[in-house]
């Protein structure tokens, strides 16, 4: 029996919803929904995206042999990557005009601290998922971040597509070796 979804701001779910073994209780979704998040970096609420891909970390082993050993390849650790983040979104006046003073701080803060010789201090970054009622499920939070490039939107009189920007962030990673202690 398949459930209508109520436009409460509550969301009820029927049994035949993959994973979900019947109603929850209180009528409830507690789960994260794709399109809710917010992106916030150094404490800059980024706007509203479409888009964020590459939340993603790999932890990587070694395979050793070991002579005699004709069963099984040894796995060490050895290294944990992270990809870029890409946001994409409609161009915004407000909120694309933010993204376009945070780039110029930054470039602004690197030509700077290069003429110092100093050296550019990486930020942080929050990315926070919602659920169906506006609550956080889930938040990355993102150490060592730089910004790696900005992408206006393609302009053409032939199209009648809604002009996109994208923002695309390096990060150093969202996990601690130690809980208690934020990733380098």
């Amino acid at each position: 029996m398949t459930m209508p979804i109520s436009a409460s701001a509550s969301l009820s779910v029927g049994a035949s919803v993959p994973g979900i073994g019947g109603l929850l209780s209180g009528g409830t979704f507690p789960y994260g929904l794709a399109m809710r998040f917010q992106v916030s970096v150094d404490g800059l609420d980024l706007g509203s995206w479409s888009a964020c891909k590459g939340l993603k970390v790999k932890l990587q082993v070694k395979k050793v042999q070991e002579g005699g050993n004709y069963w099984y390849e040894h796995l060490l650790p050895d290294r944990i990557s992270y990809e870029n983040i890409t946001l994409e979104r409609a161009v915004h006046p407000q909120d694309s005009q933010a993204v376009l003073t945070w780039l110029q701080q930054v470039a602004t803060q690197w030509q700077n601290d290069d003429a110092d010789g100093d050296t550019f201090t990486a930020g942080s970054a929050t990315i926070t998922l919602l659920g169906a009622s506006g609550q956080e499920v889930m938040t990355w939070e993102l150490t060592g971040v730089y910004p790696v490039s900005w992408t206006g939107p393609t302009l053409s009189a032939a199209d009648s597509k809604v002009a996109l920007e994208t923002l695309e962030l390096a990060h150093q990673g969202f996990l601690s070796s130690d809980p208690g202690v934020p990733a380098p």
